[in-house]
């Protein structure tokens, strides 16, 4: 991996694709949302010498969907699990850090734009296929509706455009690039963001069936630190042991991290004992869907009582 001046991370694959790999595991969706996902990336590959002005091909792909759904670790996955079904020998990702796009600086943004495209367009000439993930797109796609030239003088308005302009010439002159955006706030996006892609996937809140997969996942990963015998048990018969159901259905609404999180309190409650059982799963579900509760009820992170 090198830094490039902090705007992009990039990674050569196969290489470095173990570390991806596990990301693309642990995200529990239906396999036909990821065999699209793969099924893209493959077309794509087959495509490249086909003029996009011919399909209007945008070769880029926009997932949305609530915080903590696993867009991220989908696209982060994504380049890695192709690469290793298709035995691809060669193939790059590369992580742009929008964070580090912005400046204080009037121009300084869009300067920033520019020459993070331009170190994208160097590392296509390879020709190998080029995975590119833009997380929380709307940071750079941002409705250009919303923006306040009051408060920032145009910059953020040629910014966007920018981003926009150079995305346009990536995909007609780097037919090898792949672009994976991500979004948790779909409104806050510019039409054109939209317009150019070629799929929109949503990753929504997992239902019954894969919130019990998720959950018995995290009691897997407690193994070597708790006595879980009996909580794989009731999780693992088909259907799963109603007791198990109870707990699962007690946890609609929560998205695969909050899951995932469950097993971190249950795991607190349950320190001071050899086994983790279903009442300390049971337990701390209530005390995450309080949470989060709380969390939509006061629309952000403050939710001490005297805020109310």
């Amino acid at each position: 991996m090198s830094a490039s001046d902090g705007l992009l991370d990039i990674y050569k694959l196969p290489e470095e694709q173990d570390r991806f790999l596990t990301d693309w595991e642990v995200v529990f969706i239906s396999q036909q949302t990821k065999n699209l996902l793969l099924d893209y990336a493959e077309t794509l590959k087959r495509l490249q010498r086909v003029s996009s002005a011919g399909l209007a091909l945008r070769r880029a792909v926009l997932l949305y969907g609530p915080p903590g759904c696993g867009k991220t670790s989908l696209a982060r996955g994504l380049p890695a699990r192709w690469c290793a079904a298709a035995r691809v020998p060669r193939a790059g990702f590369i992580h742009v850090n929008t964070h580090a796009l912005f400046s204080g600086i009037r121009g300084g943004g869009q300067k920033n734009v520019l020459a993070a495209f331009q170190l994208i367009a160097e590392q296509a000439t390879s020709g190998v296929p080029i995975f590119v993930l833009v997380d929380e797109v709307e940071t750079l796609g941002t409705d250009r509706a919303s923006i306040s030239t009051e408060a920032n003088p145009l910059d953020a308005l040629y910014q966007v455009t920018a981003f926009f302009e150079s995305l346009d010439r990536v995909a007609r002159d780097m037919p090898n690039v792949i672009f994976l955006f991500t979004t948790n706030i779909p409104k806050a996006i510019d039409r054109a963001v939209r317009e150019r892609v070629d799929f929109v996937v949503e990753i929504p809140l997992p239902d019954a069936r894969y919130r019990s997969m998720i959950l018995a996942d995290a009691v897997r990963a407690l193994a070597r630190a708790y006595d879980v015998k009996d909580l794989l048990r009731l999780a693992g018969t088909d259907p799963p042991d109603p007791a198990w159901a109870e707990v699962v259905a007690e946890t609609n609404g929560l998205s695969g991290r909050a899951l995932r999180h469950v097993l971190v309190v249950a795991s607190t409650l349950a320190v001071r004992s050899p086994v983790l059982g279903l009442d300390h799963v049971r337990a701390a579900s209530a005390i995450v869907a309080h949470e989060e509760e709380q969390l939509r009820k006061s629309g952000g992170m403050y939710i001490e009582s005297y805020q109310k």
